[in-house]
């Protein structure tokens, strides 16, 4: 069994923001407390015998609440310590993400619901691939952070197991998708880090964080099959639209 952990970044209806991100990684179930308890042992470096809190990026870079009295350059490790424990998971660990660019007939709750096909139908190929390549009959479960859509990602998801898809069935998840709080769970928590780093990367050309996470992402034979990009621009060099055109080539990423 793999779950699938998503969180969003960007403002699905604000003009504000370009591009609207849905992002995370899916985890095999033998991986999720041992990945889990590497953020605990985290959080006691930085904050010893303190409850739970929550490693949320936004609040991190701008030093805001339990963030406040820590300086920018600890708060900057901080944020890299976490994106090192995606990097060096070996197995178990896929990440998974959508990009939508707005525009005026794509933005809001068309944009969220495009994004969230986006990422189911990848995150099914992924598993079907696992029995066809690896001969490994697996499952899936997809786990939102809770949002302001959520209630409408379940009908959403299981229209996709029950109708489709515009690239076809959905065949590989066990259940309708959960919602948690980001709070409560250290896998939210990473796939907040994944939708960031992307975000940075599209909307402000800020590759520094997705540039070491990207050998995570789903990929086959040269292709990025992680990450989805709907865009107007048809020469785009960002690394998902590159290795489609050429593959193996990430673009302007490399």
């Amino acid at each position: 069994m793999y779950f699938l952990y998503l969180d969003e970044s960007g403002n699905p209806d604000s003009a504000e923001d370009k591009h609207f991100v849905l992002a995370g990684l899916a985890v095999h179930e033998a991986r999720t407390d041992p990945i889990s308890r590497e953020v605990d042992r985290l959080q006691e470096q930085i904050f010893p015998n303190r409850p739970p809190i929550d490693f949320h990026v936004s609040p991190m870079r701008a030093g805001k609440g339990v963030w406040r009295d820590i300086p920018k350059e600890s708060r900057e490790s901080h944020i890299e310590a976490l994106a090192a424990i995606i990097e060096r998971q070996e197995r178990g660990v896929t990440l998974f993400a959508s990009v939508i660019e707005k525009d005026a007939t794509k933005y809001g709750e068309v944009a969220v619901k495009d994004a969230t096909e986006q990422v189911t139908k990848r995150f099914d190929t992924f598993l079907r691939r696992q029995l066809s390549e690896r001969q490994s009959k697996q499952r899936g479960l997809i786990v939102f952070a809770e949002g302001r859509f959520h209630e409408r990602a379940r009908i959403w998801v299981k229209g996709f197991r029950e109708l489709g898809t515009k690239w076809g069935v959905v065949s590989n998840l066990s259940d309708i998708p959960y919602f948690a709080s980001s709070k409560e769970s250290r896998l939210l928590q990473l796939a907040d880090l994944v939708a960031h780093s992307l975000f940075l990367a599209y909307e402000r050309n800020d590759l520094s964080r997705a540039k070491r996470l990207l050998s995570r992402f789903d990929q086959k034979d040269g292709v990025l099959h992680g990450i989805s990009h709907y865009t107007f621009d048809r020469a785009c060099q960002c690394c998902a639209c590159s290795t489609r055109r050429t593959p193996g080539d990430l673009g302007r990423w490399a």
